[in-house]
């Protein structure tokens, strides 16, 4: 099993975007609930899905948006040494046997369908490896991309604060179900 070490990771810090459910904004840095699943956490695993720009943050959630008609927010955050795997580096996901199209999967479907999201292989594997996160190529951003932290605020990991008030996320009325 490769370690942290033996794998290419990407330092990232500085300021991103969070988007929560508005009445959620308290528990921005909360792990998601044990039932919980997502693109790159299986149900009670720790995940902190964030974005460097506030549109692509905004983009991100406005198909749920638009889906459940639920209001959220943008919380700015600063991210400090997260040391994660990215998946922009080809070579990298070819060591460490990650298949990029996975990640491109629609993991909902899977789910409600009863099976195990594509994705999740790739987050076990890096989650294996030791890296602290991964960084997710935008499906509907060109050039985009999110990180999604799998342990935050913890000694030996990275670290994450609230830097600023919540952003309301207003979507135009006639807009594209992924965008703004």
């Amino acid at each position: 099993m490769m370690n942290a070490k033996q794998i290419r990771l990407k330092t990232v810090s500085g300021p991103f975007f969070r988007s929560v459910l508005a009445d959620r904004v308290g528990d921005v840095l909360a792990p998601p609930g044990p039932e919980s699943a997502g693109r790159y956490h299986r149900p009670g695993q720790a995940t902190l899905y964030m974005s460097p720009k506030l549109e692509w943050a905004m983009i991100a959630v406005s198909g749920y948006i638009r889906e459940d008609g639920h209001l959220r927010v943008a919380v700015p955050l600063m991210v400090s040494d997260a040391h994660v795997f990215d998946q922009h580096d080809e070579e990298a996901c070819r060591i460490l046997g990650i298949d990029r199209n996975l990640s491109n999967a629609r993991w909902r479907p899977a789910l409600e369908a009863g099976l195990e999201a594509p994705s999740w292989r790739n987050a076990d594997a890096v989650r294996a490896a030791g890296a602290d996160g991964i960084i997710d190529r935008s499906r509907m951003i060109p050039g985009g991309w999110h990180v999604n932290l799998f342990r935050w605020n913890e000694f030996g990991g990275p670290s994450v604060e609230v830097i600023g008030d919540p952003i309301a996320i207003q979507l135009s009325v006639d807009g594209p179900r992924w965008g703004l």
